[in-house]
């Protein structure tokens, strides 16, 4: 990972993050799993198959995060796993299947001085997946339930300035802390996806 704090003329530590992240992002985006959503051949049965995975990386991921972050942390509230099991539920899974879904075991360390960098992958990920629901509703209609990519509440849009802020206001004496937290949770996000 490229260090960055030595870069030159990097003005903010969303910069920073970016950098350190893209190559991660590119990966992810690329991924079989991720490519195969946006397929005109996708199924509903492939969907739900995809949300319970997600749901056995986001839940394990939480609670690391729970253990990490204050009430008031910004990363506290970010609950996607939530939102997955909601989407599940719709879409006609039991409860029963939801709790016996595999959960990953093999999750980055996750020090409070990385949340930020958590809240990054998470926040980044909910407002790019435009594109994702636009195809998930071409393809798969009504019977796929989008709360986990679609957020129709715009929850999600409406902490990114409160994010910015607080990454750039307490960000700069973690920068590097933030970015291999990121960067883990990336590299997390796309192993779990292709096993």
């Amino acid at each position: 990972m490229p260090n960055p704090n030595s870069e030159a003329g990097l003005s903010s530590v969303l910069e920073a993050l970016r950098l350190a992240t893209r190559s991660r992002h590119a990966k992810l985006a690329s991924s079989r799993a991720m490519v195969r959503l946006l397929d005109s051949t996708y199924s509903v049965s492939e969907y739900r198959a995809h949300l319970g995975r997600l749901l056995g990386l986001f839940e394990p991921l939480e609670r690391s995060v729970a253990r990490a972050a204050g009430p008031s942390d910004l990363a506290s509230s970010l609950q996607r796993a939530q939102d997955l099991r909601q989407d599940l539920l719709t879409m006609g899974a039991t409860t029963e299947e939801v709790e016996a879904l595999e959960r990953c075991r093999c999750l980055p360390a996750i020090p409070a001085q990385g949340l930020l960098g958590y809240s990054y992958v998470i926040l980044g990920s909910s407002l790019g997946a435009k594109i994702i629901v636009k195809q998930l509703r071409t393809v798969l209609g009504s019977s796929a339930s989008l709360h986990f990519y679609g957020d129709e509440q715009g929850r999600f849009a409406a902490l990114w300035p409160v994010f910015l802020q607080s990454l750039e206001e307490n960000g700069r004496r973690d920068i590097t802390t933030i970015c291999a937290t990121a960067t883990a949770i990336l590299d997390a996000y796309e192993t779990w996806l292709c096993q």
